[in-house]
């Protein structure tokens, strides 16, 4: 069975050394008797459930997968129970809000939470930490009534939450959904429409679901302008079952322990989330949420996949290495070194991304200045989909390189990774296909303001940078202000261009620069809080070095390539012929 030990020294490193989360949660009122020591024991306990409860059934909900009969579906052995002891530990309470019954403890806590349950099993993960993501639609849009009545039943995980939005002719051109909804005398709604790929929307952990619908009410205007959201649960306050069916579940490539629901509302009762007509805005504080989510998935694959990969190679014996006289283990091979620091340099820098991001969270909610909440707030838009769209892409060349590593026994079932590449697989397609995310980053997010809040973000990484000193940022000092000369001048020809169809030619090669200049400059913070101590002759601090060099040299000249095709884009729209 694969194993998975938390990385709680690395998580230490980022928390302590490159994020100083300690300085920053002092800051937030509402986080300031939070310390970086409490959110490590938080790690380490979760870590530890993860690894002990959670890690043993990631196989075998590979092998059995969700079955469905009658309605009604059925998760893989284990998932009940190990469910039900999430639940009674209070994981599902962590960061919900103290008057819902939870614990108010900073987003960040949650991001490390999900970490550790991605990395053991990104199943169960989807049912453990949908609710944080449905919360933050009811907080941000539902009625002081609807939160009062929800919000407590997502913090104790006594209902799961599920999100409607895919209908059959309607993938993320949601514009195109059907649904219908019909208002009520009592103030509630009656929904039809039929809805897919819904995970979790049906499942045996809980008793009920909360199903988060998108739909159309008689009044709506044409397109994604006239789409309403709806809260419709599975049981009703009576306890009797809402008209909503379970038609089937999806048969994936992966991920099979995660029920991926067609559902049906037969005049199902339900109660609108925010303002008619603006279904998307309530809706987009949990699709955020699941689009950061995504990326915390990534890492967790990548960190499973990264240690499984780095055992076989220290234990199996294959060819003879430059300079052996026997057979050499496979990680003195050099091929074998180099997969293993890319899967490195794209693993824990996408640990600190993430739980970076996290902490901006936080500061963009509980920060006392206004004016640092709103521009902290719009780096997070920002980042959101360099998130989901870069890391997604980067864990599958992780896991590809980890059952590479592997041979011909990571394309067997025994050793797990060919799990982790199939179900790694749906992270760039759900929450939006990676060329939907450039498209966000650079038709909505960048040139829309003339690239006024990148531009922010930019000078910002130049600030550190002028503050370091630079015999301890090894070579960063050069690299990361190309990488953003780089960036603005592409940046800056897309705005010169003013021509929409040039924009969405440019935009997956410019999320990939993009993504890559975020990432250089957290791997030079890295490289930076490393290197005192590695001058003290700390071996583990070396090996970040040196891993922070195969990025910077190895990884990152990947932004000239891309660079290059941006530039050299067609001007007029391809011919493509069978």
């Amino acid at each position: 069975m694969p194993r998975f030990t938390p990385p709680l020294r690395d998580l230490a490193f980022v928390l302590d050394d490159v994020l100083n989360a300690d300085q920053h949660l002092a800051a937030l009122p509402a986080c300031k008797d939070i310390s970086s020591a409490d959110l490590q024991s938080i790690t380490e306990e979760a870590g530890r459930f993860a690894a002990k409860e959670i890690l043993p059934l990631n196989q075998v909900a590979h092998r059995e997968g969700c079955t469905w009969h009658d309605g009604q579906v059925r998760t893989p052995t284990g998932f009940p129970a190990a469910y039900a002891q999430f639940k009674e530990l209070g994981w599902p309470s962590l960061c919900a809000p103290v008057e819902a019954g939870g614990q108010g403890l900073p987003r960040l806590a949650f991001s490390l939470l999900a970490e550790m349950l991605s990395s053991c099993s990104h199943a169960f993960g989807m049912y453990a930490c949908i609710n944080h993501c449905a919360s933050a639609c009811l907080k941000h849009s539902a009625s002081p009534e609807l939160q009062q009545r929800w919000l407590p039943r997502l913090a104790t995980g006594e209902v799961i939450a599920s999100m409607c939005m895919t209908e059959p002719q309607a993938g993320s051109d949601i514009g195109l959904v059907l649904t219908r909804a019909q208002a009520h005398d009592d103030g509630s709604y009656r929904l039809q429409g039929s809805k897919i790929f819904a995970s979790g929307a049906e499942q045996d952990l809980s008793d009920n679901n909360m199903h988060l619908v998108l739909a159309r009410l008689p009044d709506a205007p044409p397109g994604s302008r006239g789409l309403s959201l709806f809260l419709v649960p599975k049981l009703l306050e009576d306890g009797t079952r809402n008209t909503v069916f379970c038609d089937g579940i999806e048969h994936k490539m992966g991920l099979h322990g995660s029920a991926t629901c067609a559902l049906r509302f037969e005049q199902a009762v339900g109660w609108l989330v925010g303002a008619p007509h603006r279904g998307l805005a309530a809706m987009f504080p949990m699709m955020n949420e699941a689009r950061l989510f995504t990326g915390l998935q990534a890492l967790g694959l990548s960190e499973q996949a990264l240690q499984n990969a780095l055992d076989y190679a220290q234990e199996r014996r294959q060819g003879r290495a430059p300079g052996s006289s026997d057979t050499s283990l496979l990680i003195a091979h050099a091929d074998v070194q180099r997969m293993l620091l890319a899967q490195k340099a794209w693993t824990e820098g996408a640990r600190v991304f993430t739980h970076w991001t996290a902490l901006l969270i936080d500061v963009a909610e509980h920060h006392p200045d206004a004016v640092l909440r709103e521009r902290t707030a719009a780096t997070v838009g920002l980042l959101t989909p360099i998130i989901k769209g870069f890391l997604a892409e980067n864990a599958q060349q992780s896991l590809s390189l980890a059952l590479q590593v592997f041979g011909g026994h990571g394309y067997v079932e025994e050793t797990g990774i060919e799990q982790l590449v199939r179900d790694a697989r749906v992270l760039t397609l759900y929450e939006g296909t990676t060329g939907i995310q450039a498209q966000d980053l650079l038709l909505r997010k960048v040139l829309p303001d003339q690239a006024q809040q990148l531009n922010v973000l930019i000078s910002e990484m130049h600030e550190w940078l002028a503050g370091a000193d630079p015999k301890h940022l090894h070579g960063w000092e050069t690299s990361l202000p190309e990488t953003l000369a780089l960036l603005q001048s592409l940046t800056q020809m897309l705005l010169e261009q003013q021509d929409t169809m040039a924009a969405l030619q440019a935009s997956t090669p410019y999320l990939r620069i993009a993504g890559h200049a975020v990432l250089a400059y957290l791997w030079a913070r890295s490289t930076y809080a490393a290197s005192p101590q590695a001058a003290q002759s700390s071996i583990w601090h070396q090996g970040k070095l040196d891993t922070a060099t195969y990025y910077r040299t190895q990884l990152l000249p990947e932004i000239l390539h891309q660079a290059a095709a941006l530039r050299a884009l067609p001007t007029h729209t391809p011919v493509i012929v069978e």
